[in-house]
């Protein structure tokens, strides 16, 4: 990854705070399109395929307003980090490239959306019929290619959370606000990410890391905390083996509780 110190750290904070938030923001927008669809399906007792919309109904099946603040606000913020991060003059990194393809794709579906808008469009029959049957195909076209793009880049993510495994503002703020922020993209919210974060350690070694970062800079509450955390999700899990470096750890941690409580 590219920057260095503290600033490579805020960027790699900036760039996983967008992706989830926009993430999570296009997904209720294309579920929202999705029932829309299927509502006036029902409505007028035809298939999807088949369905022809005045230009006011066409307008409803996207909120314009939500799209464009998508846009403007956290998916370019996105691409600026993706590109700080991943770009150089002879590569780029698969995120950065599935990051501008979503930007590209999103900046498409707004530019039509504003079309349908023209009056000349809403007004003139022939050249609505035409814009019709270019948004019948390319709306749930670009929909779903959005969607999956956000799947590719996830998946990539995934692959590039260990570098990022011990970066402070990182770890510490998706301590703070994870479960917030991922509560649509993982099941259990901040421990499912912490999962791919630390592959061998998982949650435990997630909270871990956080609690030790905190106490390192003297906040033993928030580390207090962040330990027992821990040593929960450690007491919850079922493991058909034993991980030495995962049992080692569970040690140190409860002798941490220990002497925290104690102090």
């Amino acid at each position: 990854m590219n920057g260095n110190g503290s600033n490579r750290q805020e960027l790699q904070w900036k760039l996983l705070r967008t992706f989830f938030r926009s993430r999570a923001a296009f997904l209720k927008l294309f579920d929202s399109y999705e029932a829309r669809v299927a509502s006036f399906s029902e409505q007028f007792s035809t298939k999807r395929s088949r369905l022809k919309l005045p230009a006011d109904q066409l307008q409803s099946l996207l909120d314009f307003k939500s799209l464009e603040q998508l846009r403007d606000r956290d998916i370019v913020k996105l691409k600026e980090a993706a590109h700080e991060l991943f770009r150089a003059s002879d590569a780029t990194d698969r995120l950065d490239h599935y990051v501008s393809n979503i930007y590209h794709e999103i900046s498409i579906l707004k530019e039509e959306h504003y079309t349908l808008k023209e009056d000349f469009v809403r007004m003139d029959k022939v050249e609505y019929d035409r814009f019709f049957r270019e948004v019948a195909e390319f709306y749930p076209k670009r929909l779903r290619h959005v969607k999956n793009l956000y799947q590719k880049a996830l998946r990539r993510l995934e692959e590039l959370l260990p570098e990022m495994a011990d970066e402070r503002i990182v770890v510490r703020s998706l301590y703070l606000f994870g479960d917030d922020l991922l509560g649509t993209a993982y099941r259990g919210g901040l421990r499912g990410l912490y999962n791919h974060m630390y592959p061998e350690l998982g949650d435990v070694g997630g909270y871990a890391v956080a609690g030790k970062s905190f106490l390192a800079s003297g906040f033993t509450e928030e580390a207090l905390q962040a330990f027992r955390k821990a040593l929960e999700c450690h007491r919850r899990k079922r493991r058909k083996k034993r991980v030495p470096a995962l049992a080692a750890l569970v040690t140190e941690l409860k002798a941490e509780v220990a002497r925290l409580e104690a102090a």
